[in-house]
This record gives structure tokens, C-alpha cells and sequence, in this order.
């Protein structure tokens, strides 16, 4: 047995003894709730959060531990609920006021989450993490100029963290500034060079400028970095077709597929290119194996019904439409191709029995 969990049991054992003696003893359910974070034995940790809360729900440590664990577990108004809590009590903490504004930003609610990292700025006004974030907020509004604003205000007080460089990036990319992007990405890799997200992200700003010998030579770079990595093959198929260089995107969408058989994309994406040649078979394959995985995604059913299509057999395109429609009955687009498929299945009917 490991000396160290050994120990660790030891301890739990003793502390839970002891909360078992004197439960209004607050110390030792933060010692255990310690422990079991360290462990990443998250659901436990919160347990004990949750039974400290219960003798002293005012323990404002135990909130703001129940409130991040209850983030982690996407129970985010649960997450809310508690650092609200703790900020009655602690109204002068930077962090709560933070995590707060990332709870709502989580929940796409813009306003509260502004108005939280508001109060965060008042109390901490050099963090490069809070700066991050509301950059963060804005881009998923989509308000691409304000977030690269933040996110310069994080890099001027924190030049060495790549990810804010990645996410200035992103917001160029969105825009589709790709060579502003890519210096933005290299300064990631210079402060971290086997950074695969920044590596990969060159990689498809290059592909996007059509500059794809440079596209080529960091994705190269990426498979140096981990060439187990799935996203990395797919999105070099992706800039391969671009390149019309299909062959190699198909070798590249396989590859991708062995490495991580129990992913939706590549399957799609190769069954695609296979349409486009009107290998048809081996496109209903591809898509088929997509849905096994997805089997709630009416897309893909939708997929494979115009392939079907494509292939004169309408038995089998009108029931992978019915599917379609099961998964997604509110889709306007699968409705109509579901009505025309079937008014094209009746009147071939009709005219095979006139004829």
C-alpha cells in the first residue's frame, strides 16, 4: 500500500472519529474537507463542506469551498447560492467577488457576471486573472474588440501567462485576424514552446491564410509535442482539403480515427469528403458509425438520409429522416427534406404501378 494514502487514511479516520465526538468543532471538517481536495475526492470534500455548513452555516470557508466544488460539478446555481453567502459575510474578498462573476459568466448572464468582477476590480485592480476573465466574458458576447482591451490589461500585469496570449488569439481569429493572431500565438510558444493549443492554433491560422507550407510545419511541430493528440489530425485533414490535397486529408481523418475511435468528428468530417467523391457507401459508413456514437444527433441522421438519398434509396433515406425528426422535431430544414424524400418515394410508387 501506498505509505502516503495510508496515512491519509489514518488522518481521515481519526478526524472523522473526532467530528463524530464533538461535531461543533469547525477545524476538523476542514482538515478532512484538506484532505479529501488533495486526493481530488471532490464529492466526499463537498459532503463535508455540507455538514459543516449545517453547524455553522455562517463559516464562510466552507461556502466558498462548497460554492467552487458545486462549480466543478456544473451545479452552478448551487455555486452561486453559496458565494453569495460567503460575500454577505466577507464582503471585502477579491476572490469571492471573482468567482462569483465566473459562476454567472458560466451561466451566460452577462450583467451579474460585469457587476461582480466590477466589485472584484474595486479590491484588486493589478490581477491578470480577473482581466482574463472579463476578457473571457466579452468574447462570448461577442464583443471581440472590448475582450482583446482586457486582455492586453492581463498581459500588462502578467507578460508571462501564454494562455492570455491564446485567448487575445482567439478573438483575433474570430475576427479573422490570422496574422495578428499568429503573433499573438507566438509569444505563448515562446514562453511555453510544447504549448499544443498554441501550436495547433498557428498551425490552422496558417492553414486559413492558405499559407499551408507553414501550416504543415506546425502541425508537424504539434505531433512533436504529442502525436496522440486527436484534434491535431482532424484539423490537419481540415487544412489538407483545403488544400484540395484529399488523398492525404482522408489518410490524416483515418489516423485521427485510430487514435480516438469513440469520437464523433472524423468520422463525419471523412464521410463528408467521401460524398464529395460519391463513394456513397463508404460515406453511409462513416456516418453511421458517427451516429452509433452520437445517437441523440439529428444531424447526422440527417446525414446519412441525403446520402441515402444520393443513392436512389428512399426506403432507407425516409426512415433516417423519421429519426432525424425524433431527435430535433422542431427542424424546420428536416421537415421539408422529410415531405419532399417521401412526396418522391409516393410518386415513384404510383409510376411503377402505371407503368
Amino acid at each position: 500500500m501506498d505509505i502516503k494514502n495510508s496515512k491519509n487514511k489514518d488522518i481521515k479516520d481519526e478526524l472523522i472519529e473526532k467530528i463524530a465526538q464533538n461535531p461543533a468543532d469547525e477545524n476538523n471538517y476542514i482538515e478532512l474537507g484538506k484532505i479529501y481536495i488533495g486526493e481530488a475526492d471532490y464529492e466526499n470534500a463537498l459532503g463535508v463542506y455540507e455538514s459543516l455548513l449545517k453547524v455553522n452555516p455562517l463559516n464562510s470557508q466552507a461556502l466558498i469551498n462548497a460554492g467552487s466544488l458545486n462549480f466543478y460539478f456544473k451545479n452552478i446555481d448551487k455555486s452561486i447560492n453559496y458565494y453569495s453567502r460567503a460575500a454577505e459575510i466577507e464582503s471585502k474578498s477579491f476572490l469571492i467577488y471573482m468567482n462569483l462573476g465566473n459562476a454567472y459568466a458560466e451561466l451566460g448572464q452577462f450583467e451579474p457576471a460585469m457587476k461582480n468582477y466590477e466589485k472584484a476590480l474595486e479590491l484588486e485592480p493589478n490581477s491578470a486573472a480577473l482581466y482574463n476573465a472579463i476578457g473571457l466574458l466579452f468574447q462570448d458576447k461577442k464583443d471581440f474588440l472590448t475582450a482583446i482591451v482586457y486582455y492586453d490589461k492581463a498581459i500588462n500585469c502578467d507578460p508571462n501567462d501564454p494562455e492570455t496570449y491564446i485567448n487575445k488569439a482567439s478573438a483575433k481569429m474570430s475576427m479573422h485576424m490570422y496574422k495578428e493572431a499568429i503573433k499573438a500565438l507566438k509569444q505563448a510558444v515562446i514562453l511555453e514552446p510544447a504549448n499544443l493549443k498554441a501550436t495547433i492554433c498557428i498551425a490552422n491560422c496558417y492553414a486559413s491564410l492558405k499559407d499551408f507550407e507553414n501550416a504543415d510545419k506546425f502541425f508537424e511541430r504539434c505531433y512533436q509535442i504529442d502525436n496522440t493528440a486527436y484534434q491535431v489530425y482532424v484539423c490537419h485533414a481540415i487544412a489538407y482539403s483545403d488544400a484540395n490535397r484529399i488523398d492525404m486529408a482522408i489518410s490524416k481523418y483515418k489516423e485521427a480515427i485510430s487514435i480516438a475511435p469513440a469520437m464523433p468528428n472524423a468520422y463525419i468530417l471523412l464521410g463528408n469528403i467521401y460524398v464529395d467523391r460519391k463513394m456513397y457507401n463508404d460515406a453511409v459508413e462513416c456516418y453511421q458509425k458517427a451516429s452509433a456514437i452520437c445517437p441523440n444527433d439529428a444531424k447526422i441522421y440527417s446525414f446519412i438520409g441525403n446520402t441515402y438519398f444520393m443513392l436512389e434509396d428512399l426506403p432507407n433515406a425516409i426512415e433516417t429522416y423519421r429519426k432525424a425528426l425524433k431527435c430535433d422535431e422542431k427542424s424546420i430544414e428536416n421537415k421539408l427534406v422529410y415531405i419532399e424524400i417521401l412526396q418522391e418515394y409516393i410518386k415513384r410508387k404510383e409510376e411503377s404501378k402505371t407503368a
